[in-house]
């Protein structure tokens, strides 16, 4: 069905590096359907690469999203797992020793580890640690939940 296919994930490739550069979804996918001529649906001009009747869809942007972005560095985590271990790693360490706030956690974890995670991500299992009494959690003068290790507070 598809003749020269390495050649063509050759030629996507080095068109995904082109597209990524631009910020916005919809303007990477109005390049990629100016590039190849899409007409409802349809990508013209490609049977000469043995495509005959190939539809352009998802699977083409899994391609261009999926390519590394030269220049740029991703700064956040894709999910909550990541921060639920660097929660763990300072708990086993005296970071709790002192009541800390959600923000103290953050701002420890970007300089800590190199990454930024958003606050919304440790809410949930610094409750959960509190519930079990693995930390203690009350307000500070501000009237922001600060969390502290019972068994390391000085």
């Amino acid at each position: 069905m598809i003749k020269d296919f390495d050649k063509l994930k050759q030629q996507l490739a080095e068109l995904s590096e082109a597209v990524n550069k631009f910020e916005s979804e919809a303007v990477q996918l109005r390049v990629v359907e100016l590039v190849l001529g899409q007409r409802d649906g349809q990508v013209a001009g490609l049977s000469e690469n043995g495509i005959d009747g190939y539809i352009a869809g998802p699977g083409m942007m899994h391609i261009v999203r999926n390519t590394p972005r030269p220049g740029r560095k991703k700064t956040t985590t894709d999910s909550a797992r990541g921060a639920v271990a660097a929660l763990n790693e300072l708990l086993e360490g005296d970071f709790f020793s002192e009541p800390r706030t959600i923000g103290d956690v953050v701002a420890h974890c970007q300089s800590q580890f190199g990454t930024r995670y958003k606050s919304n991500a440790f809410s949930g299992p610094l409750s959960r640690h509190a519930r079990n009494g693995i930390l203690t959690r009350e307000k500070n003068e501000d009237g922001k939940f600060v969390y502290v290790d019972p068994q390391k507070a000085a």
